[in-house]
């Protein structure tokens, strides 16, 4: 009797320890607790950073900047000195449209923005993409759809829990502590939620892997139709100015993908879908992108930084920002009136080039 009493106090006095050492490092920065003086805590999926960050602040932000990687070289730095307010980017890595519709509703349980800015990127609406498999684990589960979630297996993540008496919160606390202390630090976001590493060069390498996976058997999903139009009914029901836009590709990029006559129909639809939902839309997915190349692009669909600023100039022009020296077709703003009229014009250019001599 006398060892099951000891083996249970000394459990327990393990576990408390375990516990103590895990809110001590805060690995999910919930507390705001930094006893081990961390420079980051960016062991786990920024999608998860971002969410606590914005579930725990104390900052009010006007702006929120939602989208995929590709938003995320926004600087929200360069945007509070121009418009005066006081932003954060809530990009994530390859998100559809659940994950802007999950990130829209935490926003506003947490903060009182005047706008979010969206940016959808083509493949946002193909059905045989499937979700991101870090919505499993990431607390943003909580505000998916319920027609997202029933096909969560939530047995695959059995040990992920939100609290901190766990071993994904030990193991990660346990990796935190040594790479700031003995290993190397990992910064891979600003603290405004902008994503570090953007760097411009001389010959953007084209992404293939977007048309052998994300543009592959395309087919528009009306689940994600419906979550980007509730986006927006929750966005006019909270009288939060949506702002939309559509992402760029470069000149390759576009080139090829417009060289497909069946990946040309689906943009010119995406297109039309978008505007029908949003009403209107600042269209940089055109050839007035082929006027930059160096030093505005990491790859064939990532902006560096410099590109963002001359697309912010034409976005948060009635704001204030400096209106940059650009086409007048660089971000042309399409409308349920003019659509067909740009569409027509789109590929009224195309036409103007030979793309089997442009491709070679």
């Amino acid at each position: 009797m006398k060892f099951y009493t000891k083996f249970i106090i000394f459990s327990f006095l393990i576990g408390t320890c375990f516990y103590l050492f895990v809110l001590s490092v805060d690995p999910y920065d919930k507390y705001g607790f930094n006893f081990w003086n961390l420079k980051t805590k960016a062991v786990n999926s920024h999608r998860d950073n971002k969410f606590h960050q914005i579930n725990n602040t104390k900052k009010h932000y006007n702006l929120f900047i939602i989208g995929s990687s590709r938003v995320q070289a926004f600087d929200p730095d360069i945007l509070e000195k121009e418009i005066h307010l006081k932003t954060f980017n809530y990009g994530v890595n390859n998100s559809k449209p659940e994950d802007l519709l999950a990130i829209t509703k935490h926003i506003i349980a947490k903060q009182k923005p005047k706008i979010i800015f969206l940016q959808t990127d083509f493949y946002n609406l193909n059905k045989h993409i499937p979700m991101d498999g870090r919505l499993n684990s990431s607390p943003l589960k909580a505000y998916l759809e319920g027609t997202v979630t029933k096909n969560i297996n939530n047995k695959k993540f059995y040990y992920f829990e939100k609290t901190y008496i766990t071993l994904s919160s030990l193991k990660d606390s346990i990796k935190l502590v040594y790479k700031n202390k003995l290993g190397h630090v990992e910064i891979t976001h600003k603290k405004n939620g902008m994503k570090l590493g953007y760097k411009p060069v001389r010959d953007p390498e084209l992404a293939e892997t977007y048309f052998k996976n994300e543009y592959k058997t395309y087919e528009f999903d009306s689940n994600r139709i419906n979550y980007f139009k509730k986006l927006k009914h929750i966005c006019d029901s909270n009288n939060i100015e949506l702002i939309v836009s559509i992402s760029p590709m470069n000149k390759d990029h576009f080139l090829k993908l417009v060289s497909d006559k069946y990946l040309l129909e689906k943009l010119l639809a995406f297109k039309r879908i978008v505007v029908n939902i949003f009403g209107t839309v600042h269209d940089f997915n055109n050839i007035s992108t082929f006027n930059y190349n160096y030093p505005y692009w990491s790859n064939s669909v990532h902006p560096s930084i410099e590109l963002p600023k001359l697309m912010s100039s034409v976005i948060f022009h009635k704001y204030g920002y400096s209106y940059k020296n650009v086409p007048k077709d660089f971000g042309v703003l399409l409308t349920k009136q003019n659509i067909e009229q740009q569409l027509e014009s789109l590929k009224q250019q195309i036409k103007n080039y030979d793309l089997n001599k442009t491709l070679k």
